[in-house]
């Protein structure tokens, strides 16, 4: 606590009947960040930096989450499927966030599952990690596909009241 501001921790832990809790005792969860935006050594995966983005963004309406699974570099499944909703896309990526904690890496392979959007031409759509900021339980992510896709998915409202198991047989 600063110097020059009283402390009323002590004068209220002194009152019987009064318990006194330091607001920042508890640690709020880490932070963290990391990003492929820049750098030599990821100019095959992004390709030159012209200083301009190669598709437009549209915002997200408010919309079903998407499954996510994250791959090892051979490809394979390295999680379960979890969801991830839908802050912006464009033909050539997504930003989403997620509220679960998932040991993320730029560069990361992973597959974004359209189906529930129901999304004719587009199923799983392979995609990386290009960047993400995590702050406690939640994270923002930039995911670029791995190919652009042919056209935008119309996303859909969210209507259920529980989610769908992406990990359960698909129906």
């Amino acid at each position: 606590m600063p110097s020059h501001l009283p402390n009323l921790a002590e004068e209220t832990a002194k009152r019987s009947g009064v318990s006194w809790a330091e607001p920042f005792a508890k640690d709020p969860g880490g932070f963290e960040a990391e990003t492929i935006l820049t750098g030599d050594e990821y100019l095959e995966i992004l390709g030159p930096d012209d200083g301009q983005r190669r598709y437009e963004r549209t915002v997200a309406p408010p919309c079903r989450p998407v499954p996510i699974q994250l791959l090892s570099p051979e490809g394979e499944p390295r999680t379960e499927w979890f969801y991830a909703d839908i802050l912006d896309i464009s033909l050539g990526g997504l930003c989403l966030l997620i509220t679960e904690n998932h040991d993320l890496q730029v560069g990361q392979k992973l597959l974004v599952d359209f189906k529930v959007h129901r999304a004719s031409d587009l199923h799983r759509v392979a995609g990386l990690v290009r960047w993400f900021v995590r702050s406690g339980t939640v994270t923002t992510m930039g995911v670029g596909f791995s190919e652009p896709l042919p056209l935008l998915p119309q996303l859909l409202p969210e209507r259920r009241n529980r989610l769908r198991d992406p990990n359960a047989v698909a129906d």
